[in-house]
């Protein structure tokens, strides 16, 4: 019997679609044998690919990929710590111009402009200097004065003296001449000589007249500066009341233990005090000398009256002979010549008065300009006890009411004006940033506050040199920047991070720059 197995064989190839058909025998009975296991037929296997160029292929891809975020440009900024202060040239530190007493006029955080006033001090020493250089300036005023009168009357004995001197020569001529004339010419001849003679000695009697008027005016000119050294000791005396009347007023003061007995302003009360009784007695002594050169002149004008006399009186003498005439002729000769020689000696000596008069007046008009030019110093010294302010801000000095009415010594601070609409802040960036920095990048600052205002900024200046940051560990580069605070609510000192927008870097310029701050390879 045929049996047809139609049970699929397990090593039928996959590729076979239907079982296959065989022809079994009859069953014959068997001794059974271990059961096989089924053959498989051999599967068709595909070779294995291999894994390298995938894996190549994957790294390309990411690091084209990083490569291209790589490439990304964004948005970079540097930051630093800030401080800021007031801007140069619009702030202004107020102190102290002389020591005194100081009178605000204004208050804290009030605003100002250039030519408020802010203050006035009160000095007493000054007030003291200015009374001491008026006064100076008074004697010198004085000396010049009295150093001028002295000149006029210098300068009238010179021209006086300069006329007798001229007169003196004309007659010792006239006389030599005559004698001459005498000498050689006959006995009419001399008789004329005589009459000549006379009238020379008229001549001379005019020309003693006008020595008599020289002296005259020369005793006026002394009686006139008796009267103004008159007038200056009364002037000197008035200083000496008023000097007199301080220092009486300070001595009162030490008695009653306000002020000590070796107190500046005691001590230059006597020394001037001092000073002007010593003038007076000098300016008293003065007068006594005048006086007595006005004895002197009026002795002069007695003995050339004298003069006169005698010279009219030779006038009515006759000649008795022409021997008697020539010997005349010779004393009148030699008499005029010693006239001469007097007269000459007198002009010269009158001309050393004018010059001398004019170097004392030079002197003492140097004198004046230089007390004069002391209290000009003093007034504008005054004058800026007045403080102004130099220019447009804002009062930032607290309690200035514990200044106000108070005796300050001179330099001592009193108060700041800023202007708070433009602010300086100084900022520190890493050097490793100073390739980007440039002045015409933007700048953001953001106060250290619980606020989100920032302010626009600009940078002013780079400093030149590297420092060393609070820890000393880091090198940085301080930036000056101007901020706008038309808000008016940043204060110099207040501390902020400054941000300066630099230009786009890429990704990974950034991420090197970042590598490179936590990892410095020139440390290694």
């Amino acid at each position: 019997m045929l049996f047809i197995d139609s049970t699929p064989m397990t090593s039928t190839p996959k590729n076979s679609s239907q079982p296959r058909l065989k022809v079994v025998p009859p069953a014959v009975p068997e001794p059974a044998k271990p059961q096989e296991k089924p053959v498989q037929a051999p599967i068709e296997q595909t070779p294995k690919k291999s894994t390298f160029p995938r894996q190549w292929i994957a790294w390309g891809v990411i690091i084209l990929g990083l490569g291209g975020i790589g490439m990304i440009p964004v948005n970079h900024s540097i930051s630093g710590k800030t401080i800021i202060t007031p801007t140069v040239g619009e702030r202004q530190s107020v102190t102290m111009p002389e020591t005194g007493t100081l009178t605000l006029h204004v208050r804290s955080n009030q605003t100002v402009k250039p030519g408020d006033i802010l203050a006035t001090v009160s000095s007493s020493s000054l007030e003291d200097k200015k009374a001491a250089a008026q006064q100076k300036i008074g004697e010198a005023k004085t000396a010049v004065n009295s150093a001028q009168q002295q000149l006029i009357l210098a300068q009238t004995r010179l021209e006086v003296a300069k006329s007798l001197e001229s007169i003196a020569l004309e007659q010792r001529n006239s006389k030599r001449q005559e004698l001459n004339q005498a000498q050689f010419s006959s006995g009419a001849a001399r008789m004329r000589a005589l009459e000549r003679e006379q009238a020379g000695i008229e001549s001379e009697i005019k020309g003693i007249e006008n020595q008599i008027l020289g002296l005259e005016n020369e005793r006026a000119g002394l009686e006139n500066e008796i009267i103004g050294i008159e007038n200056n000791i009364e002037g000197l005396n008035e200083q000496l009341e008023i000097v007199e009347s301080a220092l009486e007023k300070r001595q009162g003061l030490v008695t009653e233990g306000l002020i000590g007995s070796a107190s500046p302003e005691l001590m230059s009360l006597e020394v001037q005090a001092s000073e002007l009784k010593t003038q007076i007695k000098r300016e008293e002594n003065s007068i006594e000398t005048y006086q007595q050169k006005i004895n002197q002149k009026q002795n002069q004008i007695l003995q050339t009256q004298q003069l006169i006399n005698q010279r009219r009186q030779q006038i009515g003498v006759k000649s008795e002979g022409v021997n008697e005439i020539i010997e005349s002729l010779e004393q009148q000769l030699e008499e005029a010549e010693n006239f001469v020689e007097q007269k000459t000696i007198e002009r010269i000596s009158a001309q050393r008065e004018v010059d001398a008069s004019l170097a004392e007046i030079a002197d003492k008009q140097y004198l004046l300009s230089q007390q004069s030019a002391e209290f000009n110093r003093l007034e504008q010294q005054q004058q800026q006890l007045a403080i102004q302010a130099t220019v447009s801000g804002t009062i930032t000095t607290t309690d200035l009411d514990l200044l106000n009415n108070q005796t300050l010594e001179a330099g001592r601070e009193i108060l700041n004006v800023v202007n708070l609409s433009s602010l300086t802040g100084l900022v520190e960036i890493q050097q490793e940033e100073i390739d980007l920095i440039h002045q015409s990048l933007p700048v953001t600052f953001k106060p250290r506050q619980a606020t989100v205002d920032q302010y626009q900024a600009k940078i002013e200046d780079i400093q030149p040199v590297i420092k060393s940051d609070e820890s000393g560990q880091n090198s940085v580069l301080q930036i000056r920047i101007t901020i706008d605070n038309d808000d008016r609510q940043l204060q110099p000192g207040l501390e902020g991070v400054a941000h300066i927008k630099t230009p786009q870097l890429r990704v990974y310029q950034k991420v090197s720059r970042e590598f490179f701050k936590l990892f410095p390879w020139w440390k290694l």
